[in-house]
């Protein structure tokens, strides 16, 4: 979601409740485009972060402290010159804008008292933090826009500080029925979520669809094809969104299939059904939440690419190899004809003359005696093209042999291979991406050398824990190291040991604990084992399960493999459903 007006007027409100009054006292920039400010409010100590990055401009108090530059850039010292020890006043939003307006108060060169303001553009790229006087005329700021960027508004120090472009959007708390209903008369043709975010500051995508939920009409209907009472409906819903901006601030991160997708500081109920709410006591809380997660989540993204691309690499070249190998296993098994051929001339070979390009040969080994027509060489005599039919026989039954081990052993490369990029698809932290490029180095596919801090012993990370129905905890191994340390430090005699049939996919256990384990048990770990699986997507998956004593590793096995016996197998088919509605557990220790 974006960070839009609505968020920022539940920002200030949290702002002003805690920040007015309270002295400046760092002012410092460990990134080029954010400013962090140590705000002093009695006893307590804010610390501030305000950015205008053009990917994630945001502001909030913070917890997380970063590490101040030894030397401060040019803006960030103009702000210690002008604000540094000065007291905010006030914080204001300008409308329902996205700008955020500190009021702060300090002194100048004659020691008068003056209230300059910080203000805090947050639109994207065109995000700017700016310093004004209290004339309004610009001190400085943190991007400078020139005539070549913009002749409406240019942001350079001494010029007059002209705030952005309206586009004859309203401040959407000051919208009545009447200039409702004649912004709806003038956008006939678009759709009511356009019409939301285009005719009122502030208001985001999601806000719009919340406002067309509520009125339980498609946020993509265009304006002319709502009828009277849908355009009266949907005012009154514009209505139940405003009051509800106006009220207490519910700040949330909305997730779906646990992945986060947006945030609020209202309560979206077009997104109740589908999709968990994880509500947090204060907007900065849910903003710095929200933001460090998104950019682990780049950040695993961005280091996991190469990693998957040399993976992805690999496979299709054995994917590739084993298929030539299958194809020439298949024509190995058409030279079987050699032979055949060989015998016949050799039981003919006195019905047979040099200098014959063919000959037709009764098949004595079929029993309709049917004659067959064998090739033969012009410039060899009878024996001699028998023996070199025999020849390209006995050549295709040794490369048969080769053929079948070749083919088992890059089998197991792919298996391998897939048994990694399962583990990859299945990671959410990046010291369990660390884990797999570390047994990717240590395997045989990587031929560089490794470095020191390659050659380290990994330190492990935890597999996923859950609690069934019934109250058993099972584990699922979300890669091979992980998978190894399941199979092989946990379980007991009792337990109960869990994989999806022929594919690669998570190890998994019910810890017996002195009990009789359950079918709904054994049915919801079946569930996991396909869910984390190459299958996860298909239905009726085979899932074998088995006592933990039937299970082993051989020696020298690469990580994740294991053999067993005295198996079961259940069908299942796995849907995220399921695997939500089972309690997690979050292991601290």
């Amino acid at each position: 979601m974006a960070y839009d007006g609505v968020t920022l007027y539940h920002l200030i409100r949290e702002f002003k409740d805690l920040l007015v009054g309270g002295r400046i006292r760092k002012i410092y920039q460990p990134e080029t485009d954010e400013i962090r400010m140590l705000v002093n409010v009695g006893n307590q100590k804010y610390h501030v972060l305000l950015s205008a990055n053009a990917s994630n401009p945001r502001a909030y108090i913070t917890e997380k402290i970063k590490e101040n530059p030894s030397a401060a850039p040019s803006f960030c010292m103009v702000l210690r010159k002008y604000i540094l020890n000065g007291t905010i006043v006030d914080i204001d939003q300008h409308e329902t804008d996205r700008i955020l307006e500190l009021s702060i108060s300090s002194k100048n060169e004659f020691n008068d008292t003056v209230v300059r303001k910080l203000l805090v553009e947050i639109m994207g790229r065109n995000s700017n933090i700016i310093l004004v006087d209290e004339s309004q005329r610009i001190l400085d700021s943190m991007k400078k826009v020139g005539t070549t960027s913009s002749r409406y508004r240019q942001i350079l120090p001494g010029r007059d500080y002209i705030y952005p472009p309206e586009n004859n959007r309203l401040n959407f708390f000051q919208v009545d029925e009447d200039s409702f209903n004649e912004i709806l008369l003038l956008n006939q043709e678009a759709t009511v979520e356009k019409t939301c975010v285009q005719a009122f500051l502030g208001i985001s995508p999601a806000i719009a669809r919340e406002i067309a939920f509520r009125n339980g009409i498609n946020s993509n209907s265009l304006i002319s094809e709502l009828s009277k009472k849908q355009k009266q409906y949907l005012y009154e819903s514009f209505n139940q969104v405003v009051n509800a901006i106006r009220e207490k601030a519910c700040p949330n991160i909305i997730y779906l299939n646990r992945k986060m997708v947006d945030f609020s500081t209202i309560s979206l109920h077009h997104l109740r059904e589908a999709h968990r709410i994880e509500v947090y006591s204060s907007v900065s809380e849910m903003l710095e939440d929200y933001y460090f997660k998104r950019d682990k989540a780049i950040r695993f993204k961005t280091r996991s690419a190469n990693l998957r691309h040399q993976l992805d690499t690999l496979l299709k070249k054995n994917v590739k190899k084993l298929k030539n190998l299958q194809s020439d296993v298949e024509t190995s098994h058409k030279n079987e004809k050699y032979k055949l051929y060989g015998d016949l001339i050799t039981a003919n070979i006195y019905a047979i003359e040099k200098g014959q390009e063919t000959v037709t040969l009764a098949n004595y080994y079929d029993p309709a005696y049917q004659t067959i027509d064998v090739p033969l060489k012009v410039n060899r005599t009878p024996a001699q093209n028998a023996q070199s039919y025999y020849k390209k026989y006995n050549k295709s039954k040794i490369a048969l042999q080769y053929l079948e081990g070749y083919i088992s052993e890059t089998k197991e490369k792919i298996y391998y291979l897939e048994s990694l990029l399962n583990g990859l698809e299945q990671s959410t932290e990046l010291n369990e991406l660390d884990e797999i490029r570390h047994e990717f180095l240590h395997s045989e596919f990587n031929k560089k050398a490794l470095s020191k801090e390659d050659r380290k012993k990994q330190v492990l990370s935890k597999p996923l824990h859950y609690l069934s129905s019934e109250g058993f905890h099972i584990f699922v191994g979300k890669n091979n190291y992980q998978n190894d340390y399941v199979s092989t430090k946990m379980g007991k005699d009792e337990d109960c040991w869990l994989h999806v049939k022929d594919a690669p996919g998570s190890h998994v256990l019910i810890v017996a604990n002195g009990r009789f384990i359950t079918e709904k048990t054994v049915l919801e770990a079946g569930v996991l084992a396909a869910w984390y699986s190459k299958s996860k997507h298909s239905s009726n998956v085979p899932v074998d399960y088995l006592e933990f004593k039937y299970l082993k590793k051989p020696s020298k096995a690469k990580p994740g493999m294991v053999i067993f016996t005295n198996q079961n197998t259940m069908y299942v088919t796995p849907t995220q459903d399921a695997v939500d509605a089972m309690e997690v557990v979050i292991d601290n220790d």
